[in-house]
């Protein structure tokens, strides 16, 4: 409870001290970015992130009803990736992940450990890595990571830390100088800026923004990082269906209401007869957001709303798709598409994401690189490739060198059809000590999948304890075994078949083994991070002295 009880503390905080680094140039943690080389023609890439969006989703993963003609020729000119997986089934902890190309107890911001990315950490992010090979770097949207400096992008157009909402104009006043009041149309409007400065979008904007929206410099590639909160429940339940929204979010797919079902393994409220999980292991009591899960009823209201706003993604992937063309850039522009967990809708009686089951760790993870041969149909990879790959990936493909500590492995040789020696199984956790979940750790492998439990706990002092909390084989309260072959919705549990004990034997080894190859180096060390107030005061002490040498500099003739 410790980061949430800080978070709320210092929310004003935070943001006052953000909103100062925000009046700042580039930020302490990044070097002067190389010269462009002209002969060395480098792609641009455009990542575009969901929120809680499950991988069957799309048009093209499945999903019978959303229709994503845009999302899904990139999967059909590009590479679908049929087995992607998140390490940390939950937002804030997979976001870093993404960014640092490392699992949780590696980077060790998680919801209760009250900390943030350190300058050294944040420097070995792959924004900042590109940036450092003179990539023009910009963000939009959700920021869920404390310690990301959003004055080191070339161009920040998001939240300081936390959600977004349907409409975000009410609690984000960067973005009131928008003509739209919806999230995704907003974000657009954003998107569409940094491809080409529309000066209409920046006469709006305050004095303050200005220096975060710099234009993008036509000499140097460009990387754009799209972060939406939809159709994460803050987005998708704020919806209110005004007069004023696009067509597409007060009527679309409610003529489709009696065709969506509830998944396979779903549980009504009213149905459960016993708890998936023993509950003196997990409560089983779920925040608000999840209510939906628990009648059909609300479910399918729910799901109309997942359609439109993943639609409303789609149709935004195809304006971006179209500036580029427009702009004679889409030919060097490689699209990334993925979310950051994917999320329970009543399986096994439950909603939300955090527990390590298929729907909350299972996301889609398209890429598409307009340079390589397009595959007639598309390809589908059908490898194990976990959210840690994506940093990799891109810096290899964007032919920065690689950086030390990630722990994740470039994706390139899949993409490029080549065999090589994959992984044949990862290591998948929840440390949220929030809503009264429990501390889980599992190995996913192409067939089986083993997951282990310890009961909800306060946030230790020290938070070393919860990150090494398994590598001395601590006996866990709870264990399940699932033969993925032939159960696939992970009904029935077989830890404690007799049948299966060398199964659960070698799981239970090769928990620890990968949980240690996660933990990585001494669990005694000093954690790498530092604590969320040092980094709110870092930024506000920085932010102070470089606006006083900005008014400094206006002020002379």
């Amino acid at each position: 409870m410790k980061l949430l009880r800080n978070t709320r503390s210092n929310v004003v905080f935070l943001a006052v001290s953000l909103s100062l680094t925000l009046l700042t140039g580039l930020g302490r943690a990044v070097e002067r970015p190389a010269v462009e080389n002209p002969q060395a023609k480098r792609p641009n890439f455009v990542f575009i992130l969901a929120d809680d969006q499950r991988a069957n989703e799309l048009g093209c993963t499945g999903d019978p009803i959303v229709r994503t003609p845009n999302i899904d020729r990139l999967a059909r000119q590009g590479v679908l990736f049929e087995n992607s997986f998140v390490t940390s089934a939950s937002c804030m902890p997979n976001r870093t992940g993404l960014l640092t190309g490392q699992w949780e107890r590696r980077h060790t911001i998680g919801w209760n450990s009250g900390s943030a990315l350190s300058a050294a950490q944040w420097a070995a992010t792959f924004p900042m890595a590109l940036k450092r090979q003179g990539y023009a770097v910009g963000y939009l949207g959700k920021n869920h990571t404390p310690g990301v400096r959003p004055a080191d992008f070339d161009y920040y157009y998001g939240s300081h830390l936390g959600h977004l909402g349907f409409y975000p104009k009410a609690t984000h006043p960067i973005f009131r100088n928008a003509a739209a009041d919806t999230q995704i149309e907003i974000l657009a409007e954003g998107a569409l800026d940094f491809l080409q400065p529309d000066a209409g979008f920046r006469e709006r904007v305050t004095e303050d923004a200005k220096r975060l929206l710099r234009a993008r410099p036509q000499d140097r590639p460009f990387f754009l990082y799209v972060n939406l909160n939809v159709p994460h429940a803050a987005g998708t339940r704020s919806m209110q269906q005004k007069p004023s929204d696009d067509a597409l979010y007060r009527t679309a797919y409610r003529d489709q209401l009696n065709r969506i079902k509830p998944p396979p393994g779903y549980v009504a409220e009213k149905d459960v007869s016993a708890p998936k999980l023993p509950r003196d292991v997990y409560s089983g009591n779920q925040i608000s957001s999840y209510d939906y899960r628990k009648s059909v009823e609300t479910l399918r209201e729910q799901r109309v709303r997942i359609s439109q706003t993943v639609a409303g993604i789609d149709r935004l992937v195809g304006q971006l798709a179209a500036r580029l063309k427009e702009l004679g850039l889409a030919d060097n522009t490689i699209f990334l598409y993925s979310s950051d967990n994917g999320i329970l809708h009543g399986e096994h009686g439950y909603g939300g994401k955090v527990l390590l089951y298929e729907p909350s760790i299972r996301v889609p993870l398209i890429v598409y690189d307009p340079r390589q041969p397009q595959p007639a149909g598309g390809r589908r990879v059908r490898e194990l490739v976990v959210s840690a790959d994506v940093a990799p990936t891109i810096l290899e493909l964007g032919g920065a060198p690689p950086v030390a500590g990630m722990q994740g492995r470039s994706l390139v040789p899949l993409l490029r059809g080549k065999k090589v020696d994959w992984r044949k199984d990862f290591f998948c956790e929840s440390l949220m000590l929030l809503q009264e979940y429990p501390i889980s750790q599992g190995v996913r492998s192409r067939d089986w999948k083993y997951l282990r439990y310890w009961p909800n706990r306060r946030a230790p002092s020290d938070y070393r304890e919860l990150l090494n909390l398994g590598l001395q084989g601590e006996t866990p309260a709870y264990e399940e075994l699932f033969d993925l072959r032939a159960d696939p919705h992970e009904q029935k549990n077989l830890a404690n078949d007799p049948r299966y004990a060398d199964r659960l034997a070698a799981l239970r080894k090769r928990s620890v083994a990968l949980l240690r190859e996660a933990r990585a180096g001494d669990p005694a060390a000093p954690l790498p991070s530092i604590s969320g107030r040092a980094w709110a005061a870092e930024t506000a002490a920085e932010a102070t002295i470089l606006s006083a040498k900005a008014a400094a500099k206006e002020e002379k003739p």
